[in-house]
């Protein structure tokens, strides 16, 4: 009932935005700029982020294969196409990522790794958002003079730099790890009472995941090459926007999609719609009205982009269900071997 209500909530949410959206913009307009697209970019920008998709796999693929984790390229490309179809109905990314850990987990048996490496990849991908967003800035700030485009990058940073901190700093860690542990009994309940609420099997469950992306402290030529793919992915998802919006007909300095693109991002996945649905619609004019671009041509830039993902996400749900024969085979091969 919980489940039914949250997801009902969501889309509640989605298509209120929505609603929202189109009551303050010209809705023929909208679509009348969509129906002067621009081929040529069009088509460039689908290039871009049918490359930017196969490069995140493989950034992904490389903390696997740093981890010792014995799956076939194909198995984990199937895991990987389930996630993105999932994201397109769960909020945020979370039902994409829960996929690929759940799925190639009960392949490997090894859970714990697994969910460790999909984590470790998506807070890669955020630190190289990040990265490009403040680095934008720096070159751009005489573009942006809005304080609240540097309030928001400079939270990311903050939250960015916390979470790190606290996987790969073993001092904070064990510091955050006591105080969670040893918690306040000033509520009246005995030690015992409150040490099985708060040390019970979400805790020893993160005590693992810790344990299996601090694995990676002792190999930060990994890290260092995932972080640099991270940078190329953002820089290339924020050429994406660029590409997009030429194929509006719209000239934009390059900095703007730069600075904007990865905060977009971020608010899209806040967990409080259908796949960012109305999020992404309405940070996108939020921000883009800023650099002079049209309510209008900025609602169409938001809607083209999500069409881009979900028709490749449908083709990963697509991918993920021909191959069901293929994933029930695997176990009983491994199975084969082992004996």
């Amino acid at each position: 009932m919980k489940k039914t209500i949250s997801t009902s909530l969501r889309i509640f949410i989605s298509l209120a935005l929505l609603f929202v959206l189109f009551r303050k913009i010209d809705f023929r307009g909208t679509f009348k700029v969509i129906a002067h697209l621009n081929l040529y970019y069009f088509m460039l920008a689908l290039v871009i982020f049918f490359i930017l998709t196969i490069m995140v796999f493989f950034r992904w693929k490389m903390l696997l294969d740093a981890h010792k984790v014995d799956v076939p390229l194909i198995r984990a490309l199937n895991s990987f196409s389930g996630g993105l179809f999932l994201n397109l109905f769960t909020p945020s990314t979370i039902g994409g990522d829960l996929s690929r850990s759940i799925d190639l987990g009960a392949h490997t048996k090894r859970y714990g790794v697994i969910a460790a490496t999909v984590l470790l990849d998506r807070l890669s991908g955020f630190a190289g958002l990040v990265s490009v967003a403040i680095v934008s800035l720096i070159f751009g700030h005489r573009l942006i003079d809005d304080f609240s485009v540097y309030a928001t990058v400079s939270l990311l940073a903050c939250v960015l730099t916390g979470v790190f901190l606290i996987l790969f700093n073993q001092g904070i860690y064990n510091r955050l790890n006591r105080s969670i542990s040893n918690p306040s009994t000033s509520l009246g309940i005995s030690p015992e009472q409150s040490r099985r609420a708060k040390r019970g099997k979400f805790l020893d469950n993160f005590k693992k995941l810790h344990s299996e992306i601090y694995f990676f402290r002792q190999h930060r030529g990994i890290l260092c090459a995932n972080f640099l793919f991270s940078i190329v992915i953002q820089t290339g998802a924020s050429l994406f926007s660029y590409l997009i919006l030429r194929s509006l007909n719209t000239r934009i300095n390059m900095l703007y999609p730069l600075v904007f693109n990865p905060v977009i991002t971020v608010i899209t996945t806040i967990p409080i719609s259908i796949s960012g649905l109305g999020l992404r619609d309405a940070s996108s004019i939020f921000f883009y009205s800023k650099a002079g671009v049209s309510k209008d041509i900025a609602l169409a830039q938001s809607l083209l982009s999500f069409a881009v993902i979900a028709v490749l996400g449908l083709i990963g749900g697509i991918f993920y269900v021909s191959t069901l024969h293929y994933r029930r085979l695997q176990p009983n091969q491994t199975d084969a071997r082992a004996e």
